[in-house]
């Protein structure tokens, strides 16, 4: 007789033999599988977030879309397809801020940003309330975008393709949401520009994420700056905001438990996030996002001088920022020290003819908690150049954000440290005389600059750039094609950094150019029936 114990033993052996057997007939496959190693596989579905942008009563707001596709990407499964699609207009969230606000909503046009009127320790009972809500609930920290309701305002469909489209009228335009899936997803680009009577100002509009810092803001008079945070996903959002300056961490910022409301944006000005008598030049601005994922961008305008937005960047102990142009005349630099150490910086010049240290600017050193500022005129001397900051002491290295300020034809931009190139970066929206500006700061390279249109054929170019050195490349407009995009892919040695300028009679703007993520790395899995009797 077979007694209970034998029979839950069998029971298990045979559970056991089911489960093996199916991993027989099921077995991970190529040579991934058989090695453990991981897989680079084209990606299957890509969300980007574009700011309200700020263009006034009478301003002009062009997105130009592109889809260079990727290796592997027309076998990709989903719908082959862009769109760009409206979020509700945005909430501004400064008088709310000051007062400590209403109760927010979960509505996507009627909710008010909630924020404290004395700071993190002081938050309102309803902003904490909605943190805890958005924190407990499933969806807040997804990063899938569902479908707004409203219709899009821009569709593209072909594989190597650009389109464009133009933002609603007035200044209560709302942000966007793109996204492409299938074969269009590995790449898809989207880049942002606005012509108004403050000049030029474009971003690429950016992936939603949880930790954000704009350095070289101001709050002084004259100068308008508006923080904005969009919120692709379906609930509410929870930010914090934390702003730096000379003399340390601002104090009494108004910035604590933001709500950002579910397809929408809080706009704020950034003034307004602290107390008078707190206004203050070249900020450092900290976003950090407490529960979901948000797109943060700032734009600052400056009166008389122009208006762009400031990239975001990330703290390192090192950092190269590229995209001087030559034909601008006078740059600064700013950098902040969040932590609790000292920075002491070299700062270099990738010049056409290799690296240079400017006279009188080899150095700068920046107080713990603090923010610096170096006036660096006309450190390029009519030649496209990209600063590279680093340690003085290679053993105390002291992570640091910067950014640089450029002001020519009639307007401003702005640059930050960024990541070099590693497989390819797209930068859509380029127009008659854009440029773009490539450095190889540790050994030579060469990179292919292809132009892909709404119309004509592609068109490729080989450049190679020395060690040390920055090169301006004038990309080739695409036959018949009215907008375009660009790529740049690394083809021998390396790292490259990359940049783009538009620069004429309208005004100035330059975005960096990272990346695409055309493709994403898939962890190892390996067949291992050890684990089923572990």
């Amino acid at each position: 007789m077979i007694n209970r114990t034998t029979q839950s033993l069998l029971g298990a052996l045979g559970v056991l033999a089911l489960a093996l057997g199916v991993a027989e007939v099921h077995p991970p496959k190529g040579q991934a599988a058989a090695s453990g190693a991981s897989v680079r596989t084209a990606v299957q579905q890509t969300t980007l977030v574009c700011p309200p942008p700020v263009q006034g009563s009478s301003g002009t707001t062009q997105y130009s879309l592109a889809a260079p596709g990727g290796s592997g990407s027309a076998g990709g499964s989903g719908s082959a397809s862009g769109t760009l699609t409206p979020l509700s207009a945005p909430i501004d969230g400064s008088a709310t801020a000051n007062t400590g606000g209403a109760s927010p909503s979960a509505s996507a046009t009627s909710p008010s940003p909630s924020a404290s009127a004395k700071g993190k320790a002081h938050a309102s009972s309803s902003a904490k309330a909605s943190a805890s809500a958005n924190a407990a609930s499933p969806a807040a920290g997804s990063s899938a975008a569902p479908a707004p309701a409203a219709s899009p305002i821009a569709q593209l469909t072909q594989l190597g393709g650009a389109t464009t489209a133009k933002a609603p009228s007035g200044s209560n335009a709302p942000g966007m949401i793109a996204t492409a899936g299938g074969a269009l997803a590995p790449g898809f680009t989207v880049q942002q520009t606005t012509l108004s009577s403050k000049g030029l100002a474009g971003t690429g509009c950016s992936a939603p994420s949880t930790d954000f810092w704009f350095v070289g803001a101001d709050t002084a008079k004259g100068t308008t700056a508006y923080l904005e945070l969009s919120n692709a996903q379906d609930v509410n959002a929870d930010a914090d905001v934390q702003i730096y300056g000379a003399n340390g961490e601002v104090d009494d910022t108004v910035a604590s438990n933001i709500n950002i409301p579910a397809l929408g944006t809080s706009r704020m000005l950034l003034s307004s996030l602290v107390q008078p008598g707190n206004d203050g030049q070249n900020l450092a601005v900290h976003v950090l996002v407490r529960s979901g994922q948000v797109a943060a961008a700032l734009h600052e305008s400056q009166d008389g001088n122009g208006s762009d937005w400031i990239p975001a960047t990330t703290l390192d102990s090192s950092a190269v920022i590229p995209g001087l142009p030559g034909d601008v005349q006078k740059f600064g630099l700013t950098v902040a020290v969040p932590g609790d150490t000292d920075a002491d910086l070299k700062i270099q010049l990738a010049s056409q003819n290799g690296w240079i240290t400017p006279a009188g600017h080899e150095t700068i050193h920046v107080k713990a908690g603090m923010v610096d500022y170096v006036d660096l005129s006309n450190v390029t001397h009519g030649q496209p150049g990209a600063l590279r900051l680093t340690p003085s002491d290679p053993k105390q290295a002291t992570p640091f954000v910067a950014s640089v300020f450029a002001s020519g034809h009639g307007d401003i931009a702005y640059l930050s440290g960024t990541a070099p190139l590693t497989r390819r970066g797209t930068v859509a929206g380029n127009q008659s005389g854009s440029s773009i500006l490539l450095t190889a700061p540790n050994g030579a390279a060469t990179v292919t600059v292809s132009s892909i249109g709404n119309g004509g054929s592609p068109t490729s170019k080989t450049v190679r750039i020395t060690a040390g050195s920055t090169v301006a490349v004038q990309p080739q407009v695409p036959a018949g094609a009215s907008t375009y995009a660009v790529t740049i892919t690394p083809t021998s040695g390396g790292p490259v950094y990359a940049a783009r300028e538009i620069g004429d009679k309208d005004g100035l703007t330059i975005q960096q150019i990272p990346d695409d993520g055309s493709t994403v790395l898939i962890p190892s899995v390996i067949q291992n029936p050890a684990i089923l009797v572990q």
